[in-house]
């Protein structure tokens, strides 16, 4: 593939990125999407492919938004193309080298951060059952962005239970993964807790392993100047072990771990213990500095005459020193009132600001409602950890654009409604309700990952929905003749997807409320609308591009008396959904299939097509009007009346025949062959035969 080439009419190829067993990785651009960048792996392997046709579409269900999203396959000049979300940042390999030069490493508090923020998404992957299969410093990216760190490179991607692929970096990789043995999750644990211990201590991982091999956390050896806290330990040493019994098996399991280890004051970066360089300027050598040189004595002048008498410059700062010093008494004495005054301002001004501080105040000693997150005062202390998630969620919001005060609200009716036994009491900052903050970090989280599936424009103006926003979408499509039924499917749908559990054709209360008028507009403003008609004999086609989270309505007119056969084919996270002319599902929501709808249906059937997938995809419908098929005849006896002989009744020849003489030159029936008589010396008795 050459460089500035178009693949598929939409990716313009502008930079080969690596070139691997498991596939070529290239920087393009999205031609439909106004050249934003995405990245495309490009497999020529036969075996390659297949595994990626398979696994695709669960990779495409992974929804997290530290994990790329993944696109579609493109099957072009006879390779296989994946198509994913491109991620701008360094990798922490990048990022530990640059360090490196300065003597450098990820401090404790920093690597404990990263551990916490990268097991979240680790777990949404495994609960898809895969496993990433080569973790490493070069395949995690510190995103521009948020500075959040994110999984790259699923090249070996692999789903659990199955042999995993060869060629993961060495040394992060477990033995078990090297032999052959059935890919797991903790599998990715281990090649995380190789990458934090090369972090920590600035070393690759051949020179942190022992010699004995074991499988063992022993078998790593942690240098002691890292100076890590017992319980941070003993988590990484649970992380670098490959017994069942020491390792952790789930990411929701490390995570707990990680939660109960205190966090370092710090969380930046600290200086090597093993550096060399002095990299403190050295101090300055001091400079001798040169006797004063005597005063050559003037011409016609007795030289110790100088020495006796004052010179003139003295003289002259003898007699002005009278005069300043007495400059400056009078100016004290002039600023002596100028004090006085600012000391009974302020007096005054205090004793006023008390007054209104004290009018102001609320009844009882109420607690302020000011608030940044979950309900505490500004200038109340938490642990350094929540302090850092906090800020986090701070920073994603401002890049998201979210309004603040409505996603506090939205954050805390949820857990109100988890908890009702607290009678709307927020978490406080005391020690007991800190289980409380953790469920309430919990659920920003879920929160900010579904908004995060809304388009800025919508995400912006969250908080100040009203109802006649969509309302104005919905009688659009109503002239355009949508049935107002399929509107309901079409908003029931998309609000299903961002709020799971919405009674379809309820409304919830706010502050759920702005998210579900968001998912209406969503749903109703991605729909675009095709007109067919179906004709007698030859199928009529149509093909169309459905955008990510977009519809297709196709209204088909039938003629009548026909039925109609209607196929589709797309990719395979699309639904289809079959209303006929009275706005009846006539073929319920699922996948694309073919249907054959009768004439009762009316015209026109209008076919509701989604696509739920992370990329766009191609839809072809083929229809066509066919006659309804011949109503079949009753069977007819062919001899009903019953034969006075015998009073059967049926088919002649297939009687038995009369009793009584037969014709001349009919056939005789075929006789029974006679038995063999008893061999000789034999007799017949009445019970057997005997010798």
């Amino acid at each position: 593939m050459e460089i500035g080439s178009v693949l598929a009419e939409r990716y313009r190829i502008d930079q080969q990125l690596s070139a691997a067993a498991q596939g070529v990785l290239w920087r393009a651009a999205d031609l439909l999407a106004g050249e934003s960048p995405v990245a495309l792996r490009e497999l020529r392997d036969p075996a390659a492919q297949e595994r990626f046709r398979a696994i695709w579409p669960a990779m495409q269900a992974v929804l997290h938004p530290q994990i790329p999203r993944f696109g579609g396959l493109l099957e072009e000049e006879g390779a296989l193309w994946l198509v994913r979300e491109w991620q701008e940042g360094q990798s922490l390999s990048q990022i530990q080298r640059q360090r490196s030069e300065r003597q450098l490493v990820f401090g404790p508090g920093e690597v404990l951060l990263l551990l916490r923020q990268l097991l979240p998404p680790l777990a949404v992957l495994h609960g898809r059952e895969l496993v990433h299969g080569d973790l490493n410093p070069g395949n995690l990216l510190r995103r521009d962005q948020d500075g959040l760190p994110v999984l790259l490179d699923f090249g070996l991607l692999q789903q659990a239970g199955l042999r995993p692929l060869t060629g993961a970096t060495a040394g992060y990789a477990p033995r078990a993964q090297g032999r052959g043995e059935a890919a797991a999750a903790w599998m990715d644990l281990h090649g995380l807790g190789v990458t934090a211990l090369s972090l920590l201590s600035g070393r690759p991982p051949e020179q942190l392993l022992g010699p004995d091999g074991a499988a063992a956390a022993s078998a790593w050896r942690i240098p002691e100047s890292l100076n890590l806290e017992a319980p941070y330990r003993a988590v990484l040493e649970r992380l670098l072990s490959e017994r069942p019994g020491e390792r952790f098996e789930q990411a929701r399991e490390a995570l707990q771990a990680l939660q109960a280890v205190v966090m370092p004051e710090s969380t930046g970066p600290q200086a090597l213990s093993e550096r060399t360089v002095v990299l403190a300027p050295a101090a300055p050598v001091p400079v001798p500095v040169p006797a004063p040189t005597p005063a050559l004595p003037s011409l016609g002048r007795d030289p110790d005459a100088s020495a006796q008498s004052p010179s003139g410059d003295q003289a002259v700062s003898a007699r002005s020193r009278p005069s300043a010093e007495a400059r400056q008494q009078a100016a004290e004495g002039r600023l002596w009132p100028v004090v006085g005054a600012l000391l009974i301002s302020a007096v005054l001004g205090t004793a006023i600001g008390w007054f209104l501080l004290s009018r102001g105040r609320s009844p009882d000693g109420a607690p302020s409602t000011d608030r940044d997150l979950v309900g505490r005062a500004p200038s109340a202390s938490l642990p350094p950890a929540e302090v850092d998630q906090r800020q986090q969620l701070l920073s994603r919001l401002r890049a998201l654009q979210v309004d603040r005060s409505w996603f506090l609200q939205l954050v805390d009716a949820s857990l109100l409604a988890r908890f009702p036994e607290r009678n709307g009491r927020l978490p406080s900052d005391s020690l007991e309700d800190a289980p409380l903050r953790r469920v309430w970090n919990e659920l920003a989280e879920e929160w900010l990952a579904r908004v995060e599936q809304l388009p800025p424009d919508l995400r912006a103006r969250l908080g100040q929905l009203k109802d006649a926003d969509w309302q104005k979408q919905r009688e659009a499509l109503t002239k355009q003749g949508v049935n107002p039924r399929v509107v309901e499917q079409l908003v029931s749908a998309s609000a299903q997807n961002l709020l799971p559990g919405v009674v379809s054709g309820s409304k919830p209360p706010e502050p759920y409320l702005q998210l579900w008028y968001a998912a209406a507009m969503r749903g109703l403003g991605d729909v675009r609308i095709e007109k067919l008609k179906a004709r007698p004999g030859a199928p009529t086609v149509l093909s169309s591009r459905v955008p990510s989270g977009g519809a297709r309505l196709i209204a088909i007119q039938v003629p009548a008396g026909r039925r109609l056969v209607l196929g589709i084919n797309g990719t395979p996270l699309m639904q289809m959904t079959v209303y006929g002319a009275d706005g009846e599902v006539v073929a319920a929501r699922g996948p694309l299939r073919v249907v054959t709808l009768t004439p009762e249906a009316g015209s026109p059937v209008q076919v509701l097509v989604t696509n739920e997938g992370v990329s766009s995809g191609l839809l072809t419908l083929s229809c066509r009007a066919d006659r309804l098929a011949p109503t079949p005849l009753p069977e007819v006896d062919p001899n009903p009346i019953p034969d006075p002989a015998t009073g059967a009744t049926g088919v002649v020849d297939g009687m038995a025949d009369p009793p009584g003489p037969k014709p001349a030159g009919a056939a005789k029936p075929q006789e029974e062959p006679l038995a063999p008589p008893p061999p000789a010396g034999a007799i017949q008795g009445d019970g057997g035969v005997t010798n």
